[in-house]
């Protein structure tokens, strides 16, 4: 995936403003984590997908930039949400219980840190099977 910027690094899949319109208008503070965290995000999608060709060729990127854009702000959105859920650093799930009524909560990202799932490689129309097969003259791949 080509850098455009000259810096060494690529450009993150989602701006700020794409997780604001995903989610709420962010703080000054949140804000400048959130493009910290755009950028982190940016960098396991790029290694979580490196293994798959397709991603290698030219236009792919362009081609599936919506659902590159969706995959980063949910990760950085769920990140940002255990941050300032007030929880300890580790909890899992927790049960609230009042009288005879309780609810139970299951954290997606206990310790805040940004999570890769795999349901995002359906996102990008990646994962799954393949079939193919090699021509034993040529070595040609079809």
């Amino acid at each position: 995936m080509a850098d455009d910027t000259g810096s060494g690094s690529s450009p993150p899949f989602a701006t700020v403003d794409d997780l604001e319109k995903r989610w709420h208008t962010l703080t000054e503070s949140e804000r400048t984590q959130a493009g910290e965290l755009l950028e982190d995000a940016s960098e396991i999608i790029r290694n979580r997908i490196a293994p798959y060709p397709e991603t290698r060729e030219s236009g792919w990127e362009t081609a599936h930039a919506r659902g590159l854009a969706i995959i980063c702000c949910q990760m950085v959105r769920t990140a940002m949400e255990q941050q300032v859920a007030g929880m300890q650093t580790g909890v899992t799930q927790s049960t609230e219980t009042t009288g005879p009524f309780s609810n139970s909560y299951s954290w997606l990202s206990p310790d805040g840190y940004l999570r890769w799932n795999t349901d995002y490689l359906d996102v990008l129309g990646l994962g799954g099977q393949q079939a193919y097969s090699i021509d034993m003259t040529t070595g040609t791949v079809t």
